[in-house]
């Protein structure tokens, strides 16, 4: 299975270059349906979900259900305003500018190991 580090926008990225044992994150979304077939309001509710992955996990621990981060749940009726989409993507995208911006750091058994967004 190839990943992103594969192709070729990875091999021209200059941010790879400069630290190619960097961690990448991959953000996904996803759409799901959730209905209420009991009461007087038997209609879909139409849900997004956020969620990320670590690009660099081998195959087989990647693919598990537990490697996968919820990042959000919304309403997809709610992200149909603009206002609503920035309200909603604004506290995502300062946590991922605070990320890029001073990496994240991990305590181990002897020592620490520092990542960087990218």
């Amino acid at each position: 299975m190839l990943t992103y580090r594969d192709g070729t926008a990875a091999q021209d990225n200059p941010s790879l270059k400069l630290y190619p044992d960097s961690f990448l994150i991959q953000l996904y979304t996803d759409g799901i349906t959730v209905t209420n077939t009991i009461g007087p309001k038997k209609d879909d509710h139409k849900l997004k979900l956020y969620y990320f992955v670590l690009e660099d996990l081998p195959d087989v621990v990647r693919s598990m259900l537990q490697s996968m981060g919820l990042v959000g749940i919304c309403s997809k009726k709610y992200l149909s305003s603009q206002t609503n989409r920035i309200k909603y993507f604004e506290p995502i995208v300062k946590d991922l500018n605070y990320l890029q911006a001073t990496g994240l750091t991990v305590m181990t058994f002897n020592g620490r190991l520092h990542f960087v967004f990218i």
